[in-house]
């Protein structure tokens, strides 16, 4: 039996852990640039591929208010690509405020890292699972032999199409780049794994109340929470604007998905 002095030693590593990031540090977030919805700090995207992402991105964000927003870095500076992320979409405030519809595929040339991440609104049209494939099938394939400027083009149509095709927008939609839906079915293993875990947590918490509270104020407290799911740490207000766009003020817990290459 887990004695509660072990409880509070585990609950103790647990605040620890999330105090590292604060204490040590993130990595500097850029602000936009004049174009906004492109953002090649790694100098990576063809003048032509950016220009036709940039088309894309305004248009859509004409009919639909939702922002997909493309940045390349040359590093993460030792930070999580998803962490990295939801820190920029926060501060920047991609997406309208209301809505929480708002997209960042991020690119870390040198971590060799790439990343959707989606705001609330959108987390229907994009989740995890497709978010995943969207970058094996469109992104991963280039990036592996360095054409980066190719890949971020042919995902970032993938992810307008998912956007038009949410808001019914079907004219709209290349039906080259609209994924599937996804059909996922709990095996057993996954079932026993839950309700395994679920016991855990519950014994964890009858012997030790207070960590109800604990967890309560830090929810609380920081929106963030790491992985697919999460919450942003900036809360802006309205965002950065360039080139006569600007962020809408979107918050950031849709999910979204991340990988090597």
């Amino acid at each position: 039996m887990i004695k509660s002095k072990g409880l509070r030693l585990l609950a103790l590593i647990w605040a620890v852990l999330m105090l590292v990031p604060i204490l040590t540090g993130a990595a500097q977030i850029p602000n936009p640039t004049n174009e906004f919805f492109v953002n090649d700090f790694a100098d990576v995207i063809s003048a032509s591929d950016e220009a036709e992402i940039m088309q894309s991105a305004v248009a859509l964000y004409k009919a639909t208010k939702a922002q997909v927003v493309v940045v390349t870095v040359n590093s993460l500076e030792g930070e999580d690509v998803n962490s990295y992320a939801l820190n920029l979409g926060e501060k920047w405030g991609v997406g309208e405020k209301e809505t929480d519809t708002g997209v960042v595929l991020l690119l870390s040339v040198s971590d060799r890292k790439v990343t959707i991440q989606v705001g609330y609104g959108l987390e229907g049209a994009i989740n995890d699972a497709k978010a995943g494939r969207m970058l094996d099938n469109y992104a991963v394939p280039y990036f592996k032999n360095n054409d980066f400027s190719v890949g971020l083009k042919s995902v970032h149509k993938a992810i307008i199409s998912e956007v038009y095709n949410e808001f019914g927008l079907e004219e709209n939609v290349d039906d080259d780049y609209l994924l599937p839906e996804d059909e996922e079915e709990m095996t057993l293993l996954d079932l026993v794994y839950f309700i395994a875990v679920l016991a855990v947590v519950i014994f964890v918490l009858i012997k030790n109340p207070g960590l109800l509270y604990f967890f309560a104020l830090t929810s609380r407290g920081s929106r963030y929470s790491g992985g697919g799911g999460f919450g942003g740490g900036f809360g802006s207000g309205g965002g950065f604007s360039g080139g006569g766009f600007s962020g809408g003020g979107g918050s950031f817990g849709g999910g979204g998905s991340s990988r090597g290459f």
